[in-house]
């Protein structure tokens, strides 16, 4: 992809994200003044028409970004991707979020489809460009290993953060009738399985980066970029999802395992930056 349809590409994710955002504001707000009050801008700061306008005016405009990348790289069928997360992301406060695994699952599909979706366009950029011959299908072999091991790595750290944002917001996802899986299945079962996700997820970004032939030893700055970036905050966050029953604890995990995520998105930079 040239950097302009990247830089599309990339600003398609941020509308369709702050999109779901605004939409999920607007249906939430008697939850969030429980859980969250001081981040109450719907019908105070903003109005709900011009919440659901903008709404509306996001996902169009991603909408209409997607079907131009679409056009360009005669690929249609990559434009179900957007209008899917448009449509999930609108459903996910009033249906999906009251039903127990479902919300989560679908925030983390979401997030985990958004690399993949970038190696759609630039495999068929990269075919297109010079055709089906060994050395092309070698390096389309080798960013579909990277792009799949990111999507795991996004999958397994949203479901982990979604588990902990739920502990985080139990109150108010009582008043809201939430299907949350600390609501439903306790609020141990909860911490165990927000901090299990997120082990597996540690786990799955040192084997892959030791199927890479790196070694502890051998990688010393390669391995202090793993360890700092992505394993440390991961730890620190089912430190205190496991610490606790307080708001406070699951509110510090929610924000390391973004931090691990984040580590995560930075360390793939560098790798690819250095080693592709």
């Amino acid at each position: 992809m040239s950097e302009l349809d990247f830089f599309i590409l990339t600003l398609i994710v941020i509308l369709l994200t702050a999109s779901g955002n605004i939409i999920n504001d607007y249906f939430d707000v008697k939850v969030d003044k429980i859980n969250k009050p001081e981040k109450v801008l719907v019908g105070k700061t903003v109005k709900r028409r011009v919440a659901m306008a903008l709404n509306h005016g996001l996902n169009i405009t991603a909408i209409l970004f997607s079907g131009y990348l679409s056009y360009k790289f005669h690929s249609w069928g990559s434009i179900i991707i957007p209008l899917s997360i448009a449509t999930l992301l609108w459903f996910y406060s009033p249906i999906f979020k009251k039903q127990i695994f479902v919300g989560n699952i679908i925030v983390a599909i979401c997030v985990a489809v958004i690399p993949i979706w970038a190696g759609i366009f630039e495999m068929i950029g990269l075919t297109n460009q010079y055709g089906q011959n060994n050395e092309i299908l070698t390096i389309i072999k080798s960013m579909w290993k990277w792009l799949g091991m990111y999507a795991l790595f996004a999958f397994l750290i949203s479901l982990s953060r979604e588990a902990f944002k739920d502990l985080e917001d139990l109150q108010g996802d009582k008043v809201g009738e939430y299907k949350t899986l600390p609501l439903v299945l306790g609020e141990n079962f909860a911490k165990i399985y927000a901090s299990a996700m997120m082990l597996f997820c540690l786990v799955a970004v040192s084997y892959f980066y030791h199927s890479l032939g790196f070694r502890l030893l051998d990688n010393i700055i390669e391995s202090a970029g793993v360890i700092i970036l992505v394993i440390v905050p991961g730890c620190i966050s089912i430190f205190f999802g496991l610490s606790s029953k307080h708001k406070i604890a699951y509110t510090k995990a929610s924000l390391f395992a973004k931090l691990t995520m984040g580590g995560g998105i930075l360390l793939c930079a560098l790798a690819g930056y250095f080693y592709l």
